[in-house]
């Protein structure tokens, strides 16, 4: 059997790898349009420092875990600083605590959230009045993230702690969000204990961290590119069953649902490719892509496929990773980084404090720190010059962390269509995505437009499909 897997970045290394196991006597082809394998999975040296342009990290799930295992990585593993596992909010010109027990969008500790003033005494009084309020009919229609919070916690807790949460982890407007799909935890927690409040009291024990639960974050000790260099490596390994093509841009694709039997002629094959450098046939393809990459690629095979992959919407985003002499900020505070409310008014959507989040970020006797800008609510900032999101980054983190200073150096990346936006009816789409897939056989759909946008997520998606094709 030859397989191609359109797309070198983490989903596509990740099931080639995957494939191989399930599939030993599989002939596997692997086009990447970039001169470079990782996708948005890019970690640089500067000056003595580690910097990562795209993901700095992920989730310990199993199936994440379970790669780096058999890459042999599980010696690089670093786990999150203990003394940074908290996050910061931008209030006005501080950066305030998230309250301890504070776990995505409710507090689950009572004292410390109402000591904090993060939430106006009506603010609080009016998140108060979950305790009393129904829970919502689970057959209802899919809702934003933002009717969630303004439904359970109030206006103010949506402004001054959802948004600038959720727009830390996916960039995206909860106005549009869809609840269903990307916390769908809170829907089961208002369905199981009637109160939001209640119930994140209930699942306090798991972690008095704040904001994010950062114990379960983890790193390489190299940076997260050691994950996809390895992936490559192995493959590479064997080329008798797998052949990797960097700078092969795949711009046309055919498939047969059926193959052979179709046109009775078993010398047909059942996927033709037409890429940069010549065509491809075989009997299977994985398009391991952005959505709106792989509509390209369907559009002349399946045009109701194709405009669903291009419904779902992707936002920019820009990372700018900048060095300061420690001695420039010497009160910074221990945390992994900050978040920034849209109400703010800043350009801003987070930043991380990389040297005290990992170990091993930054040069000796300097600090670094990654700013995020873009996103759903700001996308034309990524429109900007390098230079120009480096002056933007350096002026709004320095104000924020009273640093007169320069920076000694930056680092710009930039991703104009980075990040997956579940939208509302998100689940619906999907479902009518894998109808509509299911009539094409011999290929399969991967990706962060999905079922997940972390790397957990994205492995666990790699493996399901491995598993199916052995089956």
């Amino acid at each position: 059997m030859r397989i191609a897997v359109v797309g070198g970045g983490i989903s596509g290394l990740a099931a080639a790898y995957r494939l191989r196991q399930a599939l030993p006597q599989a002939r596997l082809t692997i086009f990447e349009a970039a001169p470079q394998w990782g996708g948005v999975i890019a970690s640089r040296r500067r000056q003595g420092a580690l910097c990562e342009l795209g993901p700095d990290s992920l989730l310990r799930k199993p199936a994440a875990l379970s790669l780096i295992h058999d890459l042999g990585l599980d010696d690089e593993l670093r786990a999150t600083r203990p003394e940074a596992r908290r996050a910061l909010i931008v209030h006005g010109q501080e950066l305030l605590p998230i309250p301890e027990g504070f776990y995505l969008l409710a507090p689950g500790r009572i004292w410390p959230f109402l000591r904090s003033p993060l939430v106006s005494v009506r603010g609080k009084l009016r998140m108060a009045l979950d305790l009393l309020l129904p829970a919502r009919d689970p057959a209802a229609p899919d809702e934003s993230l933002a009717g969630f919070v303004r439904r359970r916690l109030g206006a103010e807790a949506l402004a001054r702690l959802a948004q600038p949460l959720v727009a830390g982890i996916t960039t995206a407007d909860p106005e549009q969000l869809s609840v269903a799909a990307v916390f769908p935890q809170l829907i089961a927690m208002e369905s199981r204990h009637r109160s939001l409040l209640m119930a994140m009291r209930a699942r306090l024990h798991d972690s008095p961290a704040s904001g994010a639960r950062y114990g379960l974050f983890a790193t390489l000790a190299g940076g997260m590119q050691r994950l996809t260099d390895a992936l490559v490596a192995s493959l590479a390994s064997t080329p008798e069953v797998c052949t990797l093509r960097h700078s092969t841009a795949v711009t046309a694709l055919e498939c047969s649902a059926a193959g052979a039997r179709r046109t009775g002629n078993p010398a047909l094959p059942a996927v033709r490719l037409t890429t940069a450098h010549g065509p491809w046939q075989g009997e299977r393809v994985v398009l391991a892509l952005p959505a709106h990459a792989s509509a390209r690629l369907v559009r002349g095979l399946d045009g109701p496929l194709a405009d669903l992959l291009d419904s779902i919407p992707y936002a920019p985003v820009a990372t700018v990773n900048l060095a300061w002499p420690r001695s420039a900020c010497l009160g910074l505070p221990a945390a992994a980084g900050f978040v920034v409310p849209a109400a703010e008014g800043r350009a801003l959507l987070a930043a991380t404090f990389a040297d005290q989040k990992f170990d091993g970020r930054a040069a000796p006797g300097q600090m670094l720190v990654r700013a995020f800008l873009g996103g759903a609510l700001r996308p034309q900032l990524v429109a900007h010059s390098d230079d120009e999101l480096a002056v933007i980054a350096t002026r709004e983190v320095a104000e924020l962390l009273h640093i007169a200073v320069p920076p000694l150096w930056s680092l710009v990346a930039r991703y104009p269509q980075a990040m997956p936006q579940y939208t509302v009816g998100h689940q619906r789409r999907l479902a009518a995505i894998e109808t509509r897939a299911a009539a094409h056989p011999p290929l399969a759909l991967l990706g962060n437009g999905f079922t997940g946008i972390g790397i957990g997520d994205l492995c666990a998606a790699a493996d399901a499909l491995s598993r199916r094709w052995r089956a």
